[in-house]
Parts: structure tokens; sequence; C-alpha cells
């Protein structure tokens, strides 16, 4: 009888004891061990990380290599058994996506194109690279560097600087507009704190707490 661990006792014959799944495994330690992830690289035996995690996404549109995407679930549910799709989010997540626009808050980059409704590589976490022209998609990036061309962000979702039109007041939402990026808005952002008084356009900052962008600091005068 085969183990479950998909492991041959000694003196078993090869040949019809290996499972698919224990096969499977064997190819993706030697994957990584060789560096044929995208997410190692470097000579047989001493795999360099590089700085991101990654993830598998099936977007709703074409993205390309080093693209930013608004993640918008997952393409499996699992649910409250332990049925396929239970079995199918807790081996292999999938998530999905979809062009960011000014309400996204969760996001991902490729690491590789990915055409509509095919499945490809994503970067969830870490640093990793991206077009400058996308910077605005990446809402809270932190930008370690960038030139003209291409930018080097951190994946946190951490302070911005913006404005708002005033007055604002405690308990309510308002959309803010990037003062760095231009063109980039963020859309229900929640002041938690204080009547902010006055009229017209104010400095402020916010930032990503849990699952919503708050209010942290705003121009009174």
């Amino acid at each position: 009888m085969p183990r479950p661990d998909g492991r041959l006792e000694p003196g078993q014959p090869l040949r019809g004891a290996i499972s698919a799944r224990a096969w499977n495994r064997a190819q993706d330690a030697a994957d990584l061990v060789l560096g044929a992830y995208a997410g190692t690289e470097g000579s047989p035996g001493s795999p360099v990380l590089k700085p991101y995690t990654w993830a598998y996404c099936q977007p709703s549109v074409t993205v390309a290599r080093w693209g930013v995407l608004a993640i918008t679930g997952v393409a499996i549910t699992p649910t409250s058994s332990s049925g396929g799709a239970t079995a199918s989010f807790e081996e292999m997540p999938v998530l999905t996506g979809s062009t960011p626009d000014a309400t996204t808050t969760a996001w991902c980059v490729a690491v590789e194109p990915i055409e509509s409704g095919k499945v490809g590589r994503v970067a969830v976490g870490g640093v990793v690279q991206l077009k400058t022209a996308d910077l605005g998609k990446a809402s809270g990036a932190h930008v370690l560097w960038k030139d003209s061309t291409w930018a080097l962000i951190r994946m946190q979702s951490g302070v911005v600087r913006g404005r708002f039109s005033a007055p604002w007041n405690k308990g309510d939402t308002a959309t803010v507009t990037d003062a760095v990026y231009s063109g980039t808005t963020y859309a229900n952002v929640k002041n938690y704190f204080a009547n902010v008084i006055g009229s017209g356009s104010k400095a402020c900052a916010i930032a990503y707490v849990g699952t919503e962008w708050i209010l942290i600091a705003a121009e009174c005068s």
C-alpha cells in the first residue's frame, strides 16, 4: 500500500509506486533548487530569492509585465465545507484582477505578461519593479527609487500627501487628490477625528488602515 506522503519503502519498485501528487511535489522542489521559478535565480544548490512574494492571478484585462492590477477577489471561493473549492483555496488561491481606478486599495504587480482570462504570476508583497507611468495606479506604495522610466517600490499602503475640498466634518468621507502623482485620487477617505473647517482646497495626509483610507492630518487655516 502506498504511503500517504508519496515516499517509497526500501526495496519497493519505482514503477507504478509514485502518485501524480508526489511527482509534482518533487518537480516543484527541483524547480525551486535549480532556480526555475520566477522568484529564484542562481546556480544549482544556491538559489537567490528575488525581493518580492508572488501569487497567481486571473485578470479580466490584458496586463503587461510590471503592470498594476486591482485585486477584485479570488477565482475560486472557499466554502464552509472541506469540498473541492476549499481544497483548491488551501492548496493555491488564485486572485482575480481588473484595471485599477480611484477606489482601488488592494492591488498587485504582474511579474509576467498575462492575457485576459489567463492565469499568471503577480507580486503581492515586498519590493518590486514598476514602470514610472504606472505609479499612480499603485496607491500608497513606498517609492524607493525612480527615474523617468522605471521605479522600485515597496508594496505597502503607506502615507499619502494629498489635497481635499474643505469643509470636512468628523464622520464624513471625502475624495483626496494625490499631491505627488497628478491624476491619482482616493475615494471615500474617512475622517474619524475632528471637523476640518474653512473652504477651498487644503493639504492633508491620509493612511491606509485595516481596510480603508483615513485622514490623519489636515491643513486647518
